[in-house]
Parts: structure tokens; sequence; C-alpha cells
């Protein structure tokens, strides 16, 4: 196989690699400001209360308001979580309403100097009520609870849940969505909850590194394309 076809393979492979990764970018974009705008039009709306009992169909960041009891004992610290420069976690507590359970996340707290202690936190009792807005965390996030806090009784410390992972350890039916709740809430920490992970502008950036990745390959494989056809033009001229 000669240099240009090893040259033209590679440029056939990567070339519209780059284009895709690219365009995936501008759909993510997309979506996030789809995603902005749901969040927009469900901040206007007034609290609904949240009847989880009936398997209602609920919108993503939609205001509910719900009442429960607190698990005090079984939650989750979901590590990993840094704010402002700051270690620590947020926390994933279990609400029991009426026959099944709701994960709220009662926000953040910050960790403490040594990685083998815990943040000591206080939880209302009784009956609650809490307002907040309703948010689906990853499909894919599974249960991943830290090695070295296997033999740890609760709250356990891990990187990430969502209702089937707390189903199969509370041994209950687990609302599908998580509550964030408002700093005003009972048993609230620090809330401001950040809409998305990333912007969508940040997506057009990505798009536009590859897209350029794209151009430049394509310049560089017509110019080495040029450049070999023109050199032949001079040897066949010096041959004759």
């Amino acid at each position: 196989m000669t240099q240009q076809w090893k040259l033209t393979l590679f440029v056939l492979f990567f070339l519209p690699l780059l284009l895709r990764l690219g365009f995936w970018q501008l759909e993510r974009a997309e979506e996030k400001r789809q995603l902005w705008i749901v969040y927009q039009e469900q901040k206007r709306l007034p609290a609904v209360p949240l009847d989880i009992d009936q398997k209602q169909t609920v919108t993503h960041y939609q205001t509910v308001i719900v009442e429960g009891h607190y698990d005090r004992q079984r939650y989750w610290l979901l590590d990993n979580q840094p704010r402002n420069g700051q270690v620590g976690y947020e926390v994933i507590m279990p609400l029991q309403v009426g026959k099944q359970w709701l994960l709220v996340n009662r926000g953040w707290v910050a960790a403490p100097a040594r990685r083998d202690q815990l943040p000591v936190l206080k939880t209302p009792e009784g009956k609650v009520t809490l307002q907040g807005y309703l948010h689906q965390p990853s499909q894919n996030a599974v249960l991943k609870q830290l090695e070295s806090d296997l033999l740890v009784d609760w709250p356990k410390r891990v990187l990430q849940i969502n209702h089937f992972a707390a189903q199969s350890v509370l041994k209950a039916d687990v609302y599908p969505t998580q509550l964030r709740i408002k700093d005003d809430s009972p048993g609230a920490l620090i809330t401001q909850w950040p809409v998305m992970s990333t912007q969508p502008e940040k997506h057009q950036g990505y798009a536009v590194q590859w897209f350029t990745m794209a151009l430049v390959l394509f310049l560089l494989y017509g110019w080495v394309l040029l450049f070999r056809t023109e050199s032949k033009t001079l040897e066949n001229n010096r041959e004759k």
C-alpha cells in the first residue's frame, strides 16, 4: 500500500469522526437550551402537591410540595461535589411519603478535614412539608459505593445513585425522580442548585474545536495531494 493510500484511509476515517463529534456537540448545546427553557417555564408556575402513590405524570423541574417523614438514620453522601474550591457532599435522604419513598437532595455540606470522618447533620423529626423541584438524575447512574466504605453502616458515601439503586438497598418502592428542596424547606442545607453542569456556549465551543480540526485535516490532505501532484509534474518534465 502506497503512502498516499495510507494517508487517504487516515483522512477517510478521521474526517467523518471529527465532523460527527462537532455535530454531536451542537446537539448537546440545543438540548441544554431546551432544558433551560423548561426550567424557566416551570419556575414561573405555582407549586403543586405531589401524590407519589398515584404515579402522577410530572415534568422535569416542576415545583412540587410534599409531606413526609425523613429517614434520619439511612441516607447517602454523594461524594466528589466541590463548591467554591471546597470539597463536600450532597446529602440524599429518603423521605417516607405514604407507602413509598422519595429521594430528597437536601443540599451541600462541607466535608471534614479528615477522610475517615463524616459530616454531622441535624435532621428534623416528625412530619415535614417540603417544597422544591423534581430532578431526574442520569438513568445510567448506579449505586457506586466507595470500596473503603463497604463495611461502614449508614450514612453511606457513594459516587452515584438513582431510584433503582435506592430500591435495592431500601427494599421498598422509590419514586423515580429526586426532589431538590428549596433553602427554606425543613432540613435544607446549602442549595443553590446549578441548573446544568455544562452551559450551551461551552458545547458550542467544543463543536468549533472539532470542526476546526476537521478543516485543518482536510486542508493538510489537500496540500499534500497538490504538493505530490506538482512534484510528479516536475519529474515528468525533467524526464522529457
